[in-house]
């Protein structure tokens, strides 16, 4: 039997995580094997459960490094203490003293990128070094981003040892919108601009979860990228259900400040008007009970309306599969002005084979990948929502399982885990 290559992962997510990048890397360890490759995931210690999505990630955990092997990959758990500003953002948020998180973050962030190696990462790049002089025949590395102080540590690490590694970007850093928001924002942005093309100049290659998003970053870098979606695991989506009683449309994951979702909830209350609140509705946001400033957000629309919404706290993944499973439309939602974002939630809905309600649209990725697997109804106003919600409504009437839209399978199982990492599997090979 020939021998599978060692490859080191680097990625801060990682199960037990059960945050949605540890799904990606995850699915490298699991499919990497298809290529011959044999995956070591260097990650953090998992040992704190996350019930929210912000604090609960940067929390100290693990004392001792512990190393699990499995028969196609092994995973090194490093122990991880949280840094002053991590602390500080853990213990402040939703306060009145937020601001002072705010002043910290700005002086700790240049900090992290100048002295990247004695940052709160550092223990990745000495870690790292030990173990490739041990095992010297290791050439290759794949470094997942965000955190992007982790690109910091590939180059410290490719400068000392020598290793070929990919940018494994999930979201774009310097070029993303996010940073014209504010004066502050914008210099810190310089900062990033320039580490940016400092530690990614030392790659072979980056990827990114859409086109869009390759392109940018490759204009940046100067190197060449590759598309590489997020996709889903098909062994989570196996279980069939019935239908709740109730026609229930529902929305998994954060809702980002950018997403104008407010325009889907004045949807819905003038859907419930117009049939004189008689209607058997039901609207399910899974997983933001915890998430403070996006239910507030969303409470403060609905008042009057409080009947026809649920919200949940962080449920394991199976029970949040199978509300979704039930329910009789998923929606998704533009990112406003952001482009080329998928969301993780897009290959969850492709998974289920459910049809999805988009608004507002993005004109982008959402609508372009739904419209190929056959999934997407896509609306561009309130008039476009309304008339597929009296559709769906009036088959869910008729009790009928009928479904208008054609899915295209072929396209739906392109967008797997499997078939996402064979595309890692041949940028792996070009190195």
């Amino acid at each position: 039997m020939k021998e599978k290559e060692q490859v080191l992962i680097l990625s801060y997510y990682f199960p037990p995580c059960n945050l949605t990048p540890s799904e990606r890397i995850y699915s490298w360890a699991k499919y990497l094997k298809n290529g011959d490759y044999y995956p070591i995931i260097i990650t953090r210690n998992w040992d704190t459960k996350i019930n929210n999505s912000t604090t609960d990630a940067y929390k100290s955990s693990g004392d001792e490094v512990k190393i699990e092997k499995f028969e196609h990959y092994e995973v090194h758990y490093l122990p991880y203490k949280a840094s002053f500003k991590d602390q500080l953002f853990i213990r402040l948020e939703g306060t009145k003293f937020y601001f002072i998180y705010l002043i910290v973050a700005f002086l700790y962030l240049l900090f992290q990128l100048v002295f990247v190696k004695y940052s709160n990462y550092g223990f990745f790049y000495h870690y790292i070094c030990q173990y490739l002089k041990q095992q010297p025949r290791i050439t290759k590395m794949v470094v997942s981003a965000s955190p992007y102080e982790l690109f910091g540590i590939a180059y410290w690490v490719q400068k000392k040892c020598q290793i070929k590694w990919i940018a494994d970007y999930r979201d774009d850093w310097s070029t993303r919108d996010f940073y014209k928001d504010s004066f502050s924002k914008k210099i810190i942005n310089i900062f990033n601009r320039y580490y940016e093309k400092k530690w990614v100049a030392s790659s072979q290659a980056i990827i990114s979860v859409s086109a869009y998003l390759v392109q940018r970053i490759a204009n940046l870098t100067g190197k060449k990228g590759y598309l590489m979606h997020n996709g889903y695991m098909p062994e989570n989506y196996t279980q069939h259900y019935q239908p709740f009683d109730d026609f229930t449309i529902s929305y998994t994951g954060s809702v980002y400040a950018s997403q104008p979702i407010e325009l889907f909830l004045d949807g819905v209350k003038k859907f419930i008007e117009n049939k004189k609140r008689t209607c058997r509705l039901k609207v399910v946001f899974i997983g933001i009970k915890n998430e403070i400033f996006i239910l507030n957000r969303i409470l403060n629309n609905i008042k009057g309306y409080e009947a026809y919404f649920e919200f949940t706290t962080r449920i394991p993944k199976d029970e949040a599969i199978a509300i979704q499973a039930k329910s009789h439309l998923l929606l998704a939602c533009s990112y406003g002005d952001f482009k080329g974002i998928p969301g993780s939630k897009l290959y969850e809905y492709i998974a289920l084979k459910k049809t999805v309600i988009v608004y507002p649209t993005d004109h982008d990725v959402i609508e372009e990948t739904l419209l190929e697997t056959g999934q997407g109804l896509i609306c561009n106003h309130e008039n476009e929502f309304l008339d597929y919600l009296n559709q769906y409504y009036t088959l869910y009437e008729q009790n009928t399982s009928a479904n208008p839209t054609q899915f295209n399978e072929e396209a739906i199982r392109n967008y797997s885990r499997e078939a996402q990492t064979n595309e890692l599997i041949q940028v792996l090979n070009t190195l």
